[in-house]
């Protein structure tokens, strides 16, 4: 589970109690279908992790790309789901920051999007 790290927050915090105030902070994640880019794109900038179904999958297949708020907390959703780091798209590649999910990576980012098929 993702936990948004919160330096300044620790700072003024005994280490009991910081480490309580991060275990509260968590990251939500949700799905969203194809035609909701910009509110995929929003939820991501508010500091979720937005999982945007392609319409046309990849090669036939279902795929989806994995947004999020930051590339730090990108990567730490990306390393949840058993992908690398080195494969995260960035401009000018890619118009936004994100991980493209496929088979076993996309269905445990519909698990966390408590997504039923």
């Amino acid at each position: 589970m993702i936990t948004k790290d919160r330096c300044a927050l620790k700072q003024h915090l005994c280490p009991g109690q910081a480490a309580m105030a991060e275990e509260q902070i968590r990251i939500e994640w949700r799905w969203f279908e194809w035609k909701q880019v910009r509110e995929a794109k929003a939820f991501a900038a508010a500091g979720g992790i937005a999982i945007h179904h392609n319409r046309l999958g990849w090669h036939g297949h279902d795929a989806a790309h994995m947004l999020g708020p930051d590339e730090e907390t990108l990567v730490a959703a990306a390393l949840e789901l058993g992908l690398l780091p080195i494969w995260l798209q960035r401009p000018p590649k890619a118009s936004t920051p994100h991980f493209d999910l496929r088979g076993y990576a996309l269905n445990q980012a519909k698990i966390r999007c408590n997504l039923k098929e």
